[in-house]
């Protein structure tokens, strides 16, 4: 398509953001890469600039693009 090209950062970075848009600060989640699990459980802390920031269950604060992730919100019962 013209204008659109598949590497355009606003774009990925738009659909990207749309990821997270849902979350809260401090909801308990789980994060994904390529289908595995990265350091087990965490909590949410922002998404800003095309990463996610988020503490692991280690206290550990990590910030992870985007571009490559999934990420799944914990129900209270799977914390």
């Amino acid at each position: 398509m013209p204008g659109r090209r598949s590497g355009d950062r606003r774009t990925s970075q738009s659909q990207s953001r749309s990821i997270v848009d849902n979350f809260r600060r401090g909801d308990k989640i789980q994060v994904f890469s390529a289908g595995r699990q990265l350091d087990g459980n965490g909590t949410f802390i922002r998404a800003e600039g095309g990463f996610l920031v988020w503490e692991d269950n280690s206290g550990n604060r990590n910030t992870t693009s985007l571009e490559s992730i999934s990420v799944r919100r914990l129900r209270k019962r799977n914390c």
